[in-house]
């Protein structure tokens, strides 16, 4: 087994683990007036900082050299039309069903993307634990996806197709600078365009207690941290393997839900959940070829 391998999925998963509880948090502040808009454009601020300050500690600053601005524009709009496309998504297809179009599609657009841009063949066990992992995902939202109108699913399928392109065409920025000097270019580009719109929302939610911890956890955790764990990890493994442990953030999602807030879980979530795990940790033990 490749160590580079083993530890490029384990670092995904993580920072799947991390992009997990995003939904939790905007949970507990959206009674306060918090939109979905707003958080999406604090998480990209606070977390670019962030990892700002961390290339400032480890000498990594961006400069204005050497970028590929066809990635590098490819992953702006990758990372900054998901914000908007998949709490839109959510909105309109209902959580369940929203989440299950937009994470079942990203790892089908990742492998179409690596197949057509740079000639990488998903490996065996990408098919196999992508399989399982979809069936998963269906099984873990059984009976959740109420009626819909078929139309709702454009934003979620779209927030897939952003991430595929995020977990794409970042790959080759990875090549040339460090990860979190990539991603920290990559978000504040994302916060500044979506600035503008912040001064037509109501931000009086984060003055208080919660709203003050909500935008740590948002920034901290599931931006920066997030997104630098995904990076770093996809150096040593492929986009479409690290689309398919993605799948891994729903199921965190759905256990913090409940262990904390104490949700039911039937027997077919419970297998659902049981088959996006063993999905992923297939993934991680069993060794791929090369990353593109």
């Amino acid at each position: 087994m490749k160590n580079s391998s083993l530890l490029g999925g384990v670092l995904v998963l993580v920072g799947a683990l991390c992009f997990s509880t995003t939904g939790f948090t905007q949970a507990l502040i959206v009674d306060d007036g918090a939109s979905s808009y707003a958080i999406g454009t604090i998480r990209m601020l606070f977390g670019g900082l962030l990892l700002l300050a961390l290339c400032a500690m480890r000498g990594s600053l961006p400069t204005l050299k050497g970028w590929d601005l066809k990635c590098l524009f490819l992953t702006v709009f990758g990372v900054g039309v998901y914000q908007l496309c998949f709490f839109k998504g959510t909105l309109q297809a209902g959580v369940a069903m929203g989440t299950l179009a937009a994470m079942g599609f990203t790892p089908v657009v990742a492998a179409i993307l690596g197949a057509l841009f740079y000639k990488v063949i998903p490996s065996r066990q990408w098919y196999i634990s992508t399989i399982i992992g979809v069936s998963g995902l269906i099984l873990m939202n059984w009976g959740k996806t109420g009626d819909f109108n078929p139309a709702a699913l454009f934003f979620p399928l779209a927030a897939g197709a952003c991430y595929g392109f995020t977990l794409t065409f970042s790959k080759p920025l990875l090549k040339v600078f460090p990860a979190e000097t990539a991603m920290t270019v990559v978000l504040l580009i994302c916060g500044v365009c979506m600035l503008p719109g912040m001064f037509t929302e109501d931000l009086s939610w984060m003055l208080t207690p919660r709203g003050v911890l909500a935008t740590l956890h948002l920034g901290v955790v599931t931006t920066a941290m997030a997104y630098f764990f995904t990076i770093v990890g996809l150096k040593m493994v492929s986009s479409a393997t690290a689309a398919t442990l993605s799948l891994a953030e729903p199921v965190g999602a759905a256990l913090l839900g409940i262990l904390i807030l104490g949700e039911a879980v039937t027997p077919t979530s419970f297998t659902g959940i049981a088959l996006i795990i063993a999905s992923t940790l297939l993934l991680v033990v069993w060794p791929e070829k090369k990353a593109e």
